[in-house]
């Protein structure tokens, strides 16, 4: 027998309680980077001493952190401060150009691109529009192609990239990530928006329709004291957003705000609803632009006019000037519109109601209509007023889901955070 001395394995519990000792010391390691991170996002430049104060963790700590991250370029040392007395401190400050992410939103009137740093600065935009002919495959083309030529223009190469915070054009089911209606491009149906771009880009991609990033844009730029918000953009079809408690709610598959399937209209048809094109809401064919042109062509038509209907903004022009086509319009399409703001207005209980689309350029006369329609058919009034961003939404909301994402993920681990997105291993 040898005379090795047996080694008794250890108790299971110990190795159990060794590994848990570990990993909790790298979970808090994790933590106290991240701290230290969204305190420099959010607070901009500050001294190590500072940040242990601010964050009440010890100095030591602090600096082990900070040294880490300067490792890998995440935060950069600035010039001393300024100053005659003791030893001066040194400014820490979040590199926030170390990488990049585009904001990509298609809407149902254009593409919206732009190159995001890691602060929310928007270093360069871009706004696309394709022409009504345009097929799904057309429009991801041109959305891929305006999106490298942006990168080679600055010049930003594709390693710069981090991810890309992406708005579908339709609605996007929650279980399958792919595209689930799409009235008047049905080619959009089944896409998966997210995987096509991962393959082309080879990035991680975050994806929302663009009702919800238009409604996360303007709250976030326009209304960012409000709590309880509807927004209704009225378009190629109509889509709203939700906010409540602060939050963009999407509901359990995604389809929260999806208005256009109300079966509302000021003449209500059952058999109709019942036997309607599910791919197309019944509300949103009695009043979106698409059925406010076709008012304007079968005018145009029988009375020998040569109108152009397809271009949105003749339309707006002809509702503002030609007293006929205004109360034609009116006629069919304002209290149509009124019963579905009514409608969620009741059900959600918003402080406002925003709204948004080629429709607000009917102006404000318009809007001053449509307001006293529905104050008609509601208990209490609520401000009902127009987008203040516009075709800009959209953007603002992808922007603000990208920092939103940026946060999470050095909140819960930055080292995983920027190893992933980087060629730097930590």
């Amino acid at each position: 027998m040898s005379k090795t001395a047996y080694k008794k394995p250890r108790p299971a519990i110990y190795v159990i309680l060794h590994r848990m000792k570990k990993y909790n010391q790298q979970y808090i390691k994790a933590r106290n980077k991240g701290r230290i991170l969204k305190l420099l996002i959010e607070k901009g430049p500050m001294s190590r001493a500072a940040i242990s104060k601010e964050l009440d963790i010890v100095r030591s700590t602090v600096s082990e952190s900070v040294n880490e991250l300067i490792k890998i370029n995440v935060i950069e040392e600035g010039k001393k401060v300024s100053g005659n007395i003791g030893k001066r401190p040194t400014l820490m400050y979040f590199n926030k150009n170390l990488y990049y992410f585009v904001a990509v939103v298609i809407s149902p009137y254009g593409i919206n691109i732009a190159l995001v740093n890691l602060s929310g600065d928007i270093i360069n935009e871009d706004l696309l529009e394709y022409p009504d002919n345009y097929n799904a495959e057309d429009i991801l083309g041109s959305a891929v192609k305006r999106i490298k030529e942006m990168l080679d223009n600055i010049p930003i190469n594709l390693e710069d990239i981090a991810f890309i915070s992406l708005g579908s054009p339709e609605t996007i089911s929650k279980k399958t990530g792919k595209i689930r209606w799409a009235p008047y491009i049905k080619d959009w149906v089944g896409v998966d928006l997210k995987s096509f771009f991962e393959n082309v880009f080879k990035v991680d991609v975050i994806l929302k329709d663009h009702v919800k990033l238009e409604t996360l844009g303007e709250q976030w730029r326009s209304f960012n004291n409000i709590s309880n918000m509807i927004y209704l953009v009225i378009t190629k079809g109509i889509g709203a957003g939700v906010v409540i408690d602060g939050k963009i709610r999407e509901g359990y598959n995604g389809y929260l705000g999806e208005i256009a399937f109300l079966p509302l209209a000021e003449k209500i048809d059952y058999q109709a609803i019942a036997n309607h094109d599910k791919n197309l809401g019944y509300f949103e064919s009695k009043c979106d632009i698409i059925k406010i042109r076709n008012i304007v062509e079968t005018y145009s038509r029988e009375n020998n006019l040569k109108i152009n209907a397809e271009d949105f903004s003749t339309v707006a022009n002809l509702y503002n000037n030609d007293f006929k086509i205004r109360e034609l319009i009116n006629e069919s399409i304002i209290k149509t519109m009124a019963l579905g703001i009514a409608a969620m207005i009741i059900i959600m209980d918003p402080e406002i109601v925003v709204i948004n689309g080629e429709i607000i350029d009917f102006g404000e006369d318009f809007l001053e209509l449509l307001k006293a329609e529905v104050y008609k058919l509601i208990p209490f009034k609520r401000q009902i007023l127009f987008s203040k961003l516009k075709e800009k939404s959209g953007l603002y909301g992808a922007v603000k889901n990208g920092l939103d994402w940026i946060d999470l993920n050095i909140s819960n681990n930055p080292d995983l955070f920027f190893s992933r997105i980087g060629k730097t291993k930590i």
